[in-house]
């Protein structure tokens, strides 16, 4: 797949069930992953899908993340606001049908100037332990270990490793590459 034909954009206020449905689709394809089952995401309302959609398209809080190829959804993320300077990434999933195309990096491109937009120094993100190949693709963007502190803590009971990424606030996307 061609990498120069994908487009992300960030959710828009109607969106509720696409994100219903990627959200779904990512929780199919990797179960493990995700600190949420299948069935959770089923049980929830049509209006907190949208209410979800609709808080993250705009705002500094929190915002998802859409990849597309040719007005298919590939790939998504979600990324969080924590205060004063830091940008928590979540339930990063690109189809598996459309890895290795420059999916993952895209969408955290994305996420990057996002977070730089509201002066963001890092982003920390949490992947478990066992998932070598999501492993070695942050640590290629330049994402490092944390070896000690509240982020490790918080992975840790789910087998989750933190790594975390310094922002330069004049770069555009990822710093490495």
């Amino acid at each position: 797949m061609d990498a120069g034909t994908v487009r992300v954009r960030r959710i828009a206020p109607d969106d509720g069930p696409l994100l219903r449905e990627l959200r779904l689709r990512s929780l199919s394809d990797a179960p493990e992953a995700f600190g949420q089952t299948a069935d959770e995401a089923r049980a929830r309302t049509g209006d907190d899908w949208v209410a979800q959609a609709s808080a993250a398209s705009r705002g500094e809080r929190r915002a998802w993340f859409i990849a597309e190829i040719d007005d298919f959804e590939v790939g998504l993320v979600l990324a969080r606001r924590r205060p004063p300077d830091t940008a928590l990434v979540f339930s990063m999933w690109v189809d598996a049908d459309h890895r290795r195309a420059g999916i993952g990096r895209a969408l955290l491109d994305k996420v990057s100037d996002w977070a730089r937009g509201w002066g963001a120094a890092a982003i920390v993100l949490w992947v478990l332990g066992a998932n070598d190949v999501a492993i070695r693709f942050y640590d290629r963007l330049g994402f490092e270990m944390i070896d000690a502190g509240p982020d490790v803590e918080s992975g840790a009971p789910y087998g989750a490793l933190a790594m975390s990424l310094a922002l330069d606030p004049e770069e555009s996307g990822m710093v490495a590459g």
